[in-house]
């Protein structure tokens, strides 16, 4: 039997088991026991780090990073990368807390880039940077033009039931100018803050977490993908350690310290009887309700339900006082949410609805309507009154407004019907005015409208037509209306009112298109000549008759202005200027020979001598 082909000499190579590998390991970095005097001894830094290593054995040198998306990074100038692991931002910026999915990031050619204040602590040494997780196996790019993956972060919404509580901290730390940024302390920072001499310190610090508490974002719920099964989880207000410090504070010596610590506790959202009673001083101790304190002390104390005469009265005082659009809205607000306890609210601004200042009586209007539940009689009628007899007539509208808010819609309709149906034609105009203003229009009102816009009165026929205008209705019986006064209306006035409410409506056909080119053409007065071009070019009227009657117009116009309007009308529909020879020469013909009869006409009466 032969033997196999392997078994013969030189078949296999035996060369891999002969030959000797040598294993290269790289060098392990100097350590400083070798670079000092072994005297040293135990006093010599022993660390483990390899950045702590090659800095303190000068191996290598750190190198000033110019690119600020490498903030986060320390390079050495052998080329070796550390990663820093800083202190994470919190609450992150507003692109993480987005719903937006991430996309890839693209090199930023511009260099633009918004400027950061502060630096974030370090809460562990540099580690090695570790591209198959960062990166996906890309090697670094020192040029500055590498883009990073951003980190996946979680994505936080707004409390949105802490908006009130928060504008009340946070205009309170301003108005005190306490600028120290929650996002950039520690608890420890803060313990020793809470325990600090200095009052302005303390102040500072239960100020910085107050800001923390009202300012906490609530992370989403979790997908069920990961397991948790939608579990949200709420971050605390203040850390459980700060909590005996803070508590501890509302009896210090000092009262602004006092006042800080009761705020707090209510941004905490723990508020107890000793904090009351702290919002309560503060209250009564400022006597024309001006101070920071007693305002952030209302807000507190309103947002809790409170709804004594202290507290109301501090904020009218506020709202009437304030410059502030935010701080107003505030105190509106807050006294609509205490109003549905209590009448005291509505009885304090019935007094206000009686004061000399108009602009009182228009800021109790607007609260007055913002309140829940029902008023009184007493409260409407004042209303009433107001929305005939106010000299202001932002006052006017603005009660007409509350009384419809405020379920006494019944009440204005049959004030309003019974002043267009009055004897006086200025309580019509005046009621066609609030018509305007309000917008309604009902069955009942109809017909009495209608017969606004046959009155006796010029004053009357114009307003109603003005009101036409504000209403926008398409009704067919105030459409014939409007088109009867601006053919027939002996006062031009009227049928300039008439034809903007037509180009107001809106709703152009042929009939009325004929007659605004009929008013062009033939109309006397110049303001009604100018109207019917405006309605023309905003109704975007078109057709073959409009080019003949504007190029006829435009020759025989002797007014500039309705020159200047008809040329412009031309131009916007691309016709021409000279128009038909023919009929040039026709109207020429007609306006030479009529000049010379009146010539002859006037030579004719002239006594001879």
């Amino acid at each position: 039997m032969p033997l196999p082909a392997y078994t013969e000499p030189g078949v296999l190579n035996q060369t891999v088991n002969t030959v000797k590998v040598k294993h290269i390991e790289p060098p392990l970095p100097p350590r400083l026991q070798d670079c000092l005097n072994p005297r040293a001894g135990s006093h010599v830094l022993q660390t483990e780090n390899p950045f702590e290593q090659e800095l303190f054995s000068g191996i290598a040198k750190q190198v000033h990073q110019l690119n600020p998306r490498m903030h986060d990074r320390i390079i050495m100038d052998n080329n070796s990368e550390y990663r820093k692991n800083l202190q994470e931002v919190f609450p992150c910026n507003h692109e993480n807390w987005t719903n937006a999915t991430a996309k890839e990031t693209v090199p930023d050619t511009e260099g633009v880039h918004r400027v950061k204040r502060g630096f974030c602590r370090w809460v562990n040494l540099p580690t090695k940077a570790d591209y198959a997780t960062e990166v996906g196996l890309r090697p670094p790019d020192y040029s500055g033009h590498d883009t990073e993956v951003p980190k996946q972060q979680v994505n936080y919404i707004p409390m949105p039931e802490l908006s009130s509580l928060r504008y009340a901290v946070e205009e309170w730390r301003r108005a005190w100018k306490i600028k120290t940024s929650w996002k950039s302390v520690t608890i420890e920072g803060l313990m020793k803050d809470l325990k600090d001499l200095h009052d302005h310190v303390r102040i500072s610090a239960i100020a910085t977490c107050a800001s923390g508490a009202v300012n906490r974002p609530r992370e989403e719920p979790i997908p069920i993908e990961t397991g948790q099964y939608g579990r949200v989880w709420d971050i605390q207000a203040v850390p459980q350690e700060l909590h005996p410090l803070l508590h501890k504070a509302l009896d210090d010596p000092v009262k602004r310290v006092q006042m800080a610590a009761a705020v707090c506790q209510y941004a905490m959202g723990i508020p107890d009887h000793r904090a009351r009673e702290i919002l309560y001083s503060a209250i009564h101790q400022d006597s024309v309700s001006v101070g920071v304190d007693s305002w952030v002390a209302a807000q507190c104390l309103a947002m809790e339900g409170e709804h004594s005469r202290a507290v109301i009265e501090r904020l009218l005082a506020q709202q009437s006082l304030s410059k502030a659009h935010s701080d107003k809205e505030q105190a509106a607000s807050l006294l609509a949410s205490i109003s549905s306890k209590t009448t005291l609210v509505r009885s304090l601004l019935a007094e206000d609805l009686n004061c000399a200042n108009w602009r009182a009586r228009l800021l109790a209007c607007n609260t007055l309507s913002q309140l829940k539940g029902p008023v009184n009689k007493d409260v409407g009628n004042k209303l009433i009154y107001l929305m005939w007899n106010d000299w202001n007539s932002a006052v006017r509208q603005t009660a007409a407004q509350a009384l419809g808010k405020l379920g006494r819609g019944r009440d204005l309709h049959n004030e309003l019907r019974v002043k267009l149906e009055g004897v006086i034609p200025t309580r019509r105009v005046e009621a066609l005015v609030l018509l305007g203003q309000l917008q309604v229009m009902t069955g009942k009102l109809l017909p009495i409208f209608l017969s606004c816009l046959n009155d006796d009165f010029v004053s009357v026929r114009k307003q109603a037509c003005l009101t036409a205008a504000a209403l926008l209705i398409e009704n067919d019986m105030i459409l014939n209306q409007l088109i009867h006064l601006m053919q027939n209306d002996p006062a031009w006035e009227v049928k300039v009112c008439a034809i903007n409410a037509l180009g107001k409506i809106g709703c152009l056909t042929a009939n009325l298109q004929e007659l605004l080119l009929q008013a062009v053409h033939h109309e006397e007065q110049p303001s009604v000549r100018i109207a019917a071009c405006e309605v023309l070019r905003v109704l975007k009227a078109q057709g073959p008759e409009l080019q003949n009657v504007l190029q006829e117009r435009f020759l025989v116009e002797p007014h500039p202005v309705v020159h200047r309007h008809i040329e412009g009308l031309l131009r916007s529909h691309g016709y021409s200027m000279e128009g038909d020879e023919g009929m040039v020469h026709k109207i020429k013909n007609q306006v030479t020979e009529s000049v010379y009869s009146e010539v002859l006409i006037t030579l004719s009466t002239v006594p001879l001598k």
